[in-house]
Parts: C-alpha cells; sequence; structure tokens
C-alpha cells in the first residue's frame, strides 16, 4: 500500500504538478481501507467484488466524525476509486487476487458533479453528487461589504485595527485567486509592481504572473492600481510592525518572504510567520457567522469512539449547528460573475472565454460545467444585482 500511495504522487511529481496533497489522500484512503478489510478479517488476496462496493457503501451512509454528518458523495467516490485502482496496482505486481482486472476496469467515476460511468461499472451503484452549479454561492448584494467592514477598516482609516484580513478578501475578490494563491504571494512580487502604480489611474490593471497555484499551472491575475497601493502600504506598515515584533520576541528569527503574516497580536511562537489559509479561512467564516449570515444544519451527536447516540426510541440524536452562508472561495465565484456580467455589458463576443481565462481552468469546458447552468436560473435578476455589486467594490480604489 505504501508503494501504491507513491507511485501517482511521483507521476504528478515528474509532470510538474502537485504531488503532496495526493499522496495523503491515497494513504488516508488506504488506511480506511484497510481498517474495513481488518473489522470484517479479511485478507487482500481474499477480496472480491462484493467486498469492494461494500466498503464504498460505508460511505454513502455513514458518519463524518470530523463533520459529524453524512459523508459527501465525493468521499464516497474518491474512497471506492481508490479501493479498485489498489487492487488493479496488486494484479500489476503479480500478486494473487480473487477479483479480476476486467471487473476493475471502470469508465466511471465522479467528475465536478457528474456521474461518468458505463452501464456496468460499479461506480453506478454510488448516489449522484449535487450539481456542481449548486456549488456557487457568490455574493449578490451588499452583504460582502458587511463582512469586510467586520474583518477590518477601509483603506485610510487612521484605527489601530488591523487591515490584513479584509485585505486579503479585497484580493481576492477583485483579482479572483483562491486562498492558497494569496497566502503564497510574496513581499517581492508586490514590490516589483510599485512601479506600475498610478495614483491618478486607480482603477488601471496590473498583471502579476502566479506560479504557486492549484496544479502548478501558472498564469497572469491583474491587480487594479489601488489595490497594489493598499497592498504596498500593508507591507511598510502593519507587515512591518509584525516582523519587529518577531525579532523583539523570539531567538534567532528569520524572515518569511510571504506577503501576509501573523500580526503583532498572535503569539510569540507564531509572530512573523506566514498566515494559513485556515487561519484566513476561519476569519472569513467567523466574520459572516458574527453578523448573522449563517444558518442551521443538522449534525449527529457522537460518543468518544466516534459512534452515533441513539435515543431511548432507537433514533440517532441530532443536534443544530450554526454554519456560514459564505466561505472564502465565494469570493472567486462572485468575481467570476462579476467578470461574465461586465463582459457581457460591455458587448464582449465571448465572455465565457474572458472568465476561464482570469480563472486560470484548464478548460473553458470546466468553468461553462459550473457558472453558466448556475446563471441561467435567473439571469436577469443576478445581472442587475451584480452590477450593483460592481459598482462598489470600484469604489473601494477611491476610498469610498
Amino acid at each position: 500500500m505504501n508503494e501504491f500511495t507513491i507511485r501517482p504522487a511521483h507521476r504528478k511529481r515528474r509532470a510538474g504538478k502537485t504531488w503532496k496533497n495526493t499522496q495523503n489522500a491515497y494513504a488516508d484512503d488506504c488506511y480506511q481501507y484497510k481498517t474495513f478489510l481488518n473489522a470484517l478479517d479479511l485478507d487482500e488476496p481474499d477480496v472480491v467484488l462484493d467486498d469492494i462496493k461494500e466498503f464504498g457503501a460505508c460511505f454513502t451512509e455513514g458518519i463524518s466524525i470530523k463533520t459529524r454528518r453524512k459523508f459527501q458523495p465525493a468521499t464516497a467516490y474518491r474512497r471506492f476509486g481508490t479501493a479498485l485502482r489498489y487492487h488493479r496496482y496488486r494484479i500489476f505486481k503479480g500478486l494473487p487476487s480473487s477479483v479480476s482486472l476486467p471487473e476493475l476496469i471502470s469508465h466511471g467515476g465522479f467528475r465536478e458533479g457528474s456521474l461518468r460511468a458505463d452501464p456496468n461499472s460499479p461506480y453506478n451503484e454510488l448516489p449522484s453528487d449535487a450539481d456542481a452549479a449548486d456549488k456557487i454561492h457568490p455574493f449578490l448584494d451588499e452583504s460582502w461589504k458587511a463582512v469586510l467592514d467586520w474583518l477590518g477598516p477601509e483603506a485610510g482609516d487612521i484605527s489601530k485595527c488591523s487591515r490584513r484580513d479584509r485585505l486579503a478578501s479585497e484580493t481576492s475578490l477583485i483579482t479572483g485567486m483562491r486562498i492558497d494563491e494569496i497566502c503564497s504571494l510574496t513581499e517581492q512580487q508586490i514590490r516589483n509592481l510599485a512601479r506600475h502604480v498610478e495614483p491618478a489611474r486607480p482603477s488601471k490593471l496590473i498583471p502579476l504572473w502566479i506560479t504557486k497555484t492549484k496544479g502548478l499551472k501558472p498564469g497572469y491575475v491583474f491587480l487594479p492600481s489601488f489595490l497594489v497601493k493598499q497592498l504596498l502600504e500593508y507591507i511598510d506598515g502593519e507587515r512591518q510592525a509584525a516582523i519587529d515584533r518577531a525579532y523583539a520576541v523570539r531567538v534567532n528569527f528569520e524572515p518569511t518572504p510571504i506577503l501576509f503574516v501573523n500580526d503583532v497580536k498572535s503569539t510569540y511562537a507564531a509572530a512573523g510567520n506566514p498566515l494559513s489559509p485556515d487561519t484566513l479561512s476561519r476569519a472569513f467564516s467567523d466574520a459572516c457567522l458574527s453578523i448573522g449570515f449563517s444558518h442551521e444544519i443538522d449534525c449527529y451527536v457522537l460518543d468518544k469512539l466516534g459512534a452515533p447516540l441513539l435515543s431511548p426510541s432507537g433514533k440517532n440524536i441530532i443536534e443544530k449547528r450554526l454554519v456560514s452562508d459564505h466561505t472564502f472561495h465565494d469570493l472567486r465565484h462572485t468575481f467570476a460573475m462579476l467578470t461574465y456580467i461586465d463582459s457581457a455589458a460591455s458587448g464582449g463576443q465571448e465572455p465565457w472565454k474572458l472568465v476561464s481565462a482570469r480563472l486560470r481552468h484548464s478548460s473553458i469546458l470546466t468553468t461553462l460545467r459550473s457558472y453558466l447552468r448556475w446563471l441561467d436560473r435567473a439571469e436577469q435578476e443576478i445581472s442587475n444585482a451584480l452590477m450593483k455589486t460592481y459598482r462598489m467594490i470600484d469604489n473601494i480604489g477611491h476610498g469610498e
């Protein structure tokens, strides 16, 4: 199994793609699968296809200890697919197998809300996932402004409150960058843009080439002049204060090249370290919860071993939990829809191609599969709301 987890990771590494998450995912799936086999007292050579299907079924009705909710269909597809591929790998290595190669070969699989499977595929027995369009949640009104105001003061505010989280969120909203990409930006990347800043033209777009992206697919993002100016002010002000504190409280501190860092309020051990995507994501979700942009979900009550607790009547005990209506990634969704609406309103012939390019998708089909179906549902109402949002975002650069 260890060798199996290395193989796909090594293949991605040779292709210049990200591989650590791939290997971690395979290792986790194999751990789950081995635990399943041990529970049934099954040896790997004795496994038949029905056993692998039963493993997949564990995640169609099972409960995640982490979320205390039922597993997402995508989790079932991934772990079931890993078990199939692992047994194919065993056969490739010449190890004994009770399941045949034809049984394991399938054109099935879950891809962005769609099930691609032949009639005889074992994937057909797994439930279908939500449509990709159902996972798009852009901000359609002024609610994004309330979230940003909670995260930090506007540009030009003379208060001593941190602007880091707000500035990082504005960067995503204005450029469409993912949270990992924002947390990978370096101080030097922004300093290199300083000579292109034109105060008289705050909306002038300045291209920035980024390489630390999803799938390591490099591309340009476009930062308006006013945003670069605000990032430079963060570097020389708030960021420098955090670095100075780190020098004062930590022995042998070595400053990071990363743009966004833990602020002066962080612990001495964390002071000046790079801002993590998890920290930024939590700050954004907490802001939504704090201002009431939330909804209730049902969660199972589990015991110390992770088993669901039952009521005297034998039913699962359920409790309510508040979750945020939006995630940080919804800023990227908003950017995508704003780009489309603006291009279409300006007479652009192929606005979706522009959206796909700005999002740096590998294929325009990825863009259409998600955003086009979402937009078709209520285009006129959405267009009006987004254009109002677009005008409000433009005012960020003018301090209005």
